[in-house]
C-alpha cells in the first residue's frame, strides 16, 4: 500500500477514533497516542512585548488522543517551539510523538546526518495510485530500521499541514517522520533560519533564549481544562485565534495565521466531551467564534484535586525525560507540578533537591553545573577557614552564641536514622561543621535550634558537604517554607493561616476568637511551620511534604495549606468540645506521628483547588500566590480583592479591595451548622469526615 494512501485510510477512521463509534468492521481497539490533529507555524505571541525580540514565534502543533480512566479518552494539545525542533532537540521531538504512539513502540535510532546532505527534489502533487510515493517510502524504509520511515520536507509541507482544502486529521504514523523533517526542513518561512543559526551573535542567542523562556512547550490535556474558544479572522474561518482556558481562569492564546483553525473546530465538534456553546451576541448566519465546553463527568470525591492520581512519582527515566540532550531541565513549570503532585523518587533525590532549592539552575547544561560544583566547593573551604582561623577572642564569642548550642543538638538529631546512627559517627561531624560554618556564613541569623532538624535529611540524601550546605542556604534564602528566627516573619506567616481559617473553617475560626489573644496565637501549630512537619510525620511522608511545598506550585505557601488540611482532618473534636488553648495545643500534640500524611497531602492539593477557585478573595490574602509565576500560561492567577476593612494606617485597602458588606454574626457552635442556601454562616467548602 503506498504512503499516500495509508495517510487517507488513517484519515478516513479519525472520526470513529474521536467518538469511538465502531465501523461495519466491527470493534476497533483505540491505539493509544494516536495523532488526530497537527499544524505547522503555530504562533504564540509573548504575553508582554520583549525589547529587540520579534512579536512571533512560531512552532508545531499537534493534538493526539490518550485513553482516560474517567473520560475514556482525551485530547492532548502540544505546542513545541520551531527553534526547539531546528535544533533537533530530543526534548522536543519527544514531546510531538507523544511516549504511547505507535511510532514510539518500535524506536529507531537516530543516525548522525552529514548538514551537507543535498535537498529533496521537489515532488509532484500526489497520486493516490501513483507509484512515486510507494517507491519512496521503500527507499526511506530501507534507509532506517523496521517500522520507522522519513518524509522529505515538501511531503512534510504537504501532509502535516492542514489548509482549508488539506485532509482533516493527519495519519497516526507520521508524526515522528515529521519530528524529524521539520528539524531539517528549510522551505517554511519560519523555519528558514539556517543563516541565523550559522552567524549569530552571543547577544541575539540571548534574546533567542529569553524568548524561548516565555515562549516554551506549551501541553495541556484538555480534557481537564474549562473552555476552548476559536476566533476567526478571516471571512474563509481558517485563520484565527485559539485561547484556551484552564479550570482556574488561566489562558493560552494560539494563533493561525496560515489556516487549519477550521480543521480543528471539526475535531473539537467530533469529541464526545466537547460541548458547543452559544454565543449570546453571536448573529446566527455569521461565524466569528465558537466556544466549547469540556464535559467531565462528576468526580467520586469533592475532596479531591481532579489531576490528583494523573502523576506518579518521580523517577529516574521521568527525570531523564525533562532534560534535554545538554542536561538541561525543558520544562521547569511541568516539572515542578510533577513533583508536586507526585514527590521524587528517593534514589534520585540528591539530583534533583539542588534544583529545588536553587542551587543549579534550571537552565543549566551538565558541564555548566558541574563547573558551578567546583566554584562552590571553592568558596566553601574559603568559609570554613575564616571560622578555624578566628582570634581567640572572637572564638570565645563564637563558641558561647553558636558553637555550644550546635554541638548540644547535633548529636541529638536524627540519631535513630542508619546515617547518622552509633558513636562516632563521622556523618554527625559533617552536619556539625555545616552549621558551625553557615553561621559564619550568616551571621545575621547564625543558628538557631531546629536547624539540625533541616540539615539532617539533605545531608542524608545528598551526601556531599559542600552541596549539602549551599542546598541548605537556598532553602533559608530562597523559600518561605524555612525556620526563621525574625518574628515578623512568622507573624505574618500565622496571619495567612488565620485568614484561610477563616475563609475555609469559619467555624474554627470562631472558637478561636471566642478564646481571645491565646487563641488566635495558634500556638499548636508554631512546630509545624518552624520544623516543616517533621516532628508530627514519618520522614517519608514529611519530606514529601517538603517536596511539594520547594515545587511552589501555584502558590509560595503550600505549607499553610497543610496546616489547613490537618485542622480540617483531625480538629473536628476542638470545636465538638469546645477545648481551650493548652487542651487544643495537647491535642494537637498527642497527633503526633499519627496522622496519615499521604491523606493530609491530598487534601491540602484540594484545598488548594477550590481557593484558587474562588471568584474573590479578601485583602489580607492578596500576597498568598504573589510569588509563584504563572507557568507556561499567559496569565497570572487574578481573583477579585475584597477590602477586610482592617487597615489602621490607610484610610483605603492597598491592594484596591472592594467594601464589603458587614457579615451576621456567627451562630453558636452548640447550633447545626446548616442554614438557607447562601448563607453567611456556611462553610465555603464542604468536607466529609475521614475515618
Amino acid at each position: 500500500m503506498s504512503f499516500g494512501r495509508l495517510l487517507r485510510r488513517a484519515s478516513s477512521k479519525a472520526s470513529d477514533l474521536l467518538t469511538f463509534n465502531v465501523g461495519t468492521g466491527g470493534s476497533r481497539t483505540v491505539l493509544d497516542g494516536e495523532i488526530i490533529f497537527s499544524k505547522n507555524n503555530v504562533c504564540v505571541h509573548p504575553a508582554e512585548p520583549v525589547p529587540g525580540l520579534p512579536e512571533h514565534h512560531p512552532g508545531y502543533l499537534c493534538v493526539h488522543l490518550e485513553k482516560d480512566e474517567t473520560l475514556g479518552s482525551t485530547l492532548i494539545l502540544t505546542w513545541v517551539p520551531n527553534s526547539r525542533i531546528q535544533r533537533q532537540d530530543e526534548e522536543a521531538l519527544r514531546y510531538i510523538t507523544p511516549e504511547s504512539s505507535p511510532v514510539r513502540r518500535n524506536p529507531r535510532r537516530r543516525a548522525h546526518r552529514s548538514h551537507s546532505r543535498p535537498p529533496p527534489a521537489p515532488e509532484e502533487e500526489e497520486d493516490e495510485e501513483g507509484p512515486e510515493p510507494a517507491l519512496q517510502n521503500q527507499q526511506l524504509l530501507e534507509e532506517g530500521d523496521e517500522g520507522s520511515c522519513e518524509l522529505s520536507a515538501d511531503e512534510v509541507s504537504r501532509d502535516s499541514t492542514l489548509g482549508s482544502d488539506s485532509d482533516t486529521f493527519s495519519s497516526p504514523f507520521c508524526l515522528s517522520p515529521v519530528s524529524e523533517a521539520l528539524g531539517e526542513s528549510s522551505s517554511s518561512v519560519f523555519l528558514d533560519n539556517e543563516k541565523m543559526c550559522q552567524g549569530i551573535r552571543w547577544e541575539e542567542q540571548q534574546k533567542v533564549m529569553a524568548l524561548e523562556h516565555l515562549c516554551g512547550v506549551f501541553r495541556v490535556d484538555l480534557g481537564h481544562m474549562r473552555s476552548l474558544r476559536l476566533f476567526f479572522s478571516d471571512e474563509a474561518c481558517t485563520c484565527g485565534q485559539l485561547v484556551i482556558a484552564s479550570r482556574e481562569s488561566q489562558y493560552k492564546i494560539l494563533h493561525f495565521h496560515h489556516a487549519g483553525l477550521d480543521k480543528l473546530a471539526e475535531v473539537f465538534q467530533q469529541w464526545k466531551c466537547c460541548r458547543e456553546t452559544q454565543l449570546k451576541d453571536q448573529v446566527s448566519d455569521e461565524k466569528s467564534c465558537m466556544q466549547f465546553s469540556i464535559r467531565r463527568p462528576t468526580l467520586p470525591s469533592a475532596e479531591m484535586h481532579p489531576e490528583e492520581r494523573l502523576y506518579r512519582r518521580l523517577d529516574v527515566s521521568s527525570w531523564l525525560r525533562h532534560l534535554n540532550n545538554n542536561g538541561q531541565v525543558v520544562e521547569e513549570y511541568k516539572l515542578r507540578k510533577a513533583i508536586f503532585f507526585g514527590g521524587v523518587d528517593p534514589s534520585i533525590r540528591g539530583e534533583v533537591w539542588p534544583f529545588l532549592l536553587h542551587y543549579y539552575s534550571y537552565e543549566s547544561a551538565s558541564e555548566e553545573r558541574e563547573a558551578w560544583r567546583l566554584q562552590k566547593r571553592v568558596e566553601y573551604q574559603e568559609i570554613q577557614q575564616r571560622r578555624l582561623s578566628m582570634s581567640p577572642e572572637q572564638h570565645s564569642e563564637f563558641w558561647r552564641k553558636v558553637q555550644f548550642t550546635v554541638d548540644k543538638d547535633v548529636v541529638r538529631t536524627d540519631r535513630s536514622n542508619m546515617f547518622f546512627r552509633g558513636e562516632n559517627n563521622p556523618n554527625v561531624e559533617i552536619m556539625r561543621r555545616i552549621l558551625l560554618n553557615y553561621a559564619v556564613f550568616n551571621s545575621d541569623m547564625g543558628y538557631c535550634q531546629g536547624m539540625s532538624d533541616l540539615v539532617a535529611p539533605l545531608l542524608t540524601e545528598i551526601q556531599d558537604e559542600s552541596d549539602t550546605f549551599w542546598c541548605f542556604v537556598g532553602l533559608m534564602e530562597n523559600t518561605i517554607f524555612i525556620s526563621s528566627p525574625r518574628d515578623e516573619d512568622m507573624e505574618r506567616q500565622l496571619m495567612y493561616l488565620r485568614e484561610l481559617l477563616r475563609l475555609m473553617l469559619p467555624r474554627f475560626h470562631q472558637h478561636l476568637t471566642r478564646l481571645g489573644e491565646d487563641g488566635l496565637q495558634l500556638l499548636f501549630c508554631h512546630r509545624w511551620v518552624l520544623l516543616c512537619f517533621k516532628r508530627e510525620f514519618p520522614d517519608a511522608e514529611a519530606l514529601r511534604m517538603w517536596e511539594a511545598c520547594w515545587a511552589h506550585y501555584q502558590t509560595d505557601y503550600f505549607h499553610l495549606f497543610l496546616c489547613v488540611a490537618i485542622i480540617v482532618l483531625y480538629g473536628e473534636d476542638v470545636t465538638e468540645q469546645q477545648l481551650a488553648t493548652d487542651q487544643m495545643l495537647l491535642h494537637f500534640s498527642n497527633l503526633s506521628m499519627h496522622m496519615n500524611g499521604e491523606l493530609v497531602l491530598r487534601k491540602a492539593r484540594s484545598l488548594l483547588y477550590q481557593f484558587r477557585l474562588l471568584p474573590r478573595i479578601p485583602c489580607s490574602l492578596h500576597d498568598l500566590c504573589k510569588l509563584c509565576g504563572p507557568g507556561m500560561w499567559d496569565s497570572r492567577y487574578i481573583p477579585a480583592i475584597e477590602c477586610s476593612g482592617e487597615h489602621p494606617d490607610s484610610q483605603s485597602c492597598p491592594y484596591g479591595g472592594t467594601a464589603t458588606p458587614e457579615s451576621p454574626p456567627l451562630p453558636s457552635p452548640n447550633q447545626p451548622n446548616e442554614g438557607k442556601r447562601g448563607s453567611k454562616t456556611r462553610d465555603i467548602f464542604t468536607f466529609r469526615k475521614h475515618s
